[in-house]
């Protein structure tokens, strides 16, 4: 935790002595995919996208649908704008979502204040390993070592937790072990290359002395006069001379023949382990390509923030009366000017967009009443339209009328 254990107030409990096991443990962490350079593109990649994605508090009814949205809600204030002393709210998402790719859970920490009994401070918890543990008298705590190697304690009930691969433990994501082998294929390949490329830079060739069996240290003579000549004739761009009893044979080693079509593969199941397109990682995706990629990766991921920060934040009474959080906005951000201008064109007469959100989608800032939904009046319910036209038919009937003479 470093900066902030003198911050949290770790707790000072006694847990009851029973056996929660193998599966109330997080899975190991390994730093070799993180330290790797496509993998870390990859992570950079989707994070910095889902953190993107601005956070609301709303209520919804029994169906499940928006009643209203809650602009004053300070666990919206903290996670879209300053969580705590050192980070702002893009880069505690930023670190929740990364933190979820390399180690399959991500862990924070809500810091409540004892007066008022809200939220007053978010921090990212940065564990190395840690267990889910019953405390006695009732509740959970979660036991955590970080990478300091200090074990910490905080109560659990307090804390936001978010899984990836969740299949086989009842405490965290099964951890990212079907990569390794893939990054040792990586790492040798790298080694490999860098190897070829320090011998294709430094062994020009093979230089042959046709005389009578040498001395080793002669050859070696032979071998540096040699050397020296090929130097100078480099530095001045002239021509090595050879006597008749040698011969020179360049050497061409070409470092990047040696795993340019391996690492291509390696490379490529990555992408596919992330479920993240090469074309995402290096910005050159198209719009299909960004579209498909926030609806099969970055919502999936919005979904799963926002049941885990309402989960640890509201309530039962709360979630009862339809206070949830969701994640929002950035979906159309993948797409070209043109299709959102298009999308304001056909949405604009039936309010489906508000002009705060049509300004959002072409870039610019929000405006002082831009919250409010406009309809077009040419529209009117489906279930009123004979009552409509019956009322207009009366109406220009007795216009009719009343523009006679009378006698």
């Amino acid at each position: 935790m470093g900066l902030f254990s003198n911050i949290l107030g770790f707790l000072k409990v006694k847990f009851t002595g029973g056996y929660f096991g193998y599966q109330a443990k997080s899975s190991p962490f390994e730093g070799d995919a993180w330290d790797n350079d496509i993998v870390r593109g990859i992570i950079d990649a989707i994070a910095t996208h889902a953190a993107k994605g601005q956070v609301k508090h709303v209520i919804t009814d029994h169906e499940g649908r928006i009643t209203k949205t809650v602009y004053d809600s300070k666990i919206v204030r903290l996670l879209n704008g300053k969580p705590n002393e050192v980070m702002s709210g893009f880069e505690l998402k930023y670190r929740f979502f990364a933190q979820l790719e390399a180690q399959t859970t991500a862990v924070m920490y809500i810091k409540y204040n004892e007066a008022t009994a809200d939220a007053e401070a978010i921090y990212p918890v940065d564990y190395r390993n840690f267990e889910f543990r019953a405390v006695v008298g009732g509740g959970w705590a979660i036991v955590f070592t970080d990478f300091e190697g200090k074990q910490q304690i905080l109560p659990l009930e307090c804390c936001i937790i978010a899984r990836k691969f969740y299949n086989r433990r009842q405490a965290s994501g099964d951890g990212n072990a079907p990569i390794y082998k893939v990054l040792n294929m990586s790492k040798a390949s790298d080694e490999g290359f860098i190897d070829s490329l320090q011998i294709s830079n430094k062994v020009r060739g093979i230089l042959k002395q046709k005389k009578a069996i040498l001395d080793p240290e002669d050859v070696k003579d032979g071998q540096r006069s040699f050397a020296e000549r090929f130097r100078e004739a480099a530095e001045q761009g002239g021509i090595v001379g050879v006597d008749s009893m040698e011969e020179y044979k360049p050497l061409e080693v070409t470092a990047y023949s040696a795993n340019a079509a391996q690492m291509q593969g390696i490379n490529n199941r990555f992408y596919s382990y992330y479920r993240t397109p090469e074309e995402i990682v290096q910005g050159k995706y198209t719009e299909q390509t960004g579209l498909a990629w926030y609806e099969s990766k970055i919502e999936p991921l919005w979904e799963l923030f926002a049941e885990a920060v309402s989960n640890a934040y509201f309530t039962n009474r709360e979630v009862g009366h339809g206070n949830k959080i969701v994640v929002s906005g950035g979906v159309l951000m993948g797409t070209s000017y043109k299709t959102r201008v298009d999308i304001i064109n056909q949405t604009k007469e039936i309010g489906v967009l508000s002009i705060n959100e049509q300004r959002e989608l072409l870039g610019y800032g929000p405006v002082e009443g831009g919250d409010i939904r406009q309809v077009s009046l040419n529209y009117i319910n489906a279930d009123k339209q004979d009552e409509y036209q019956t009322k207009k038919k009366e109406e220009k009937k007795d216009g009719d009328n009343s523009g006679e003479k009378k006698e």
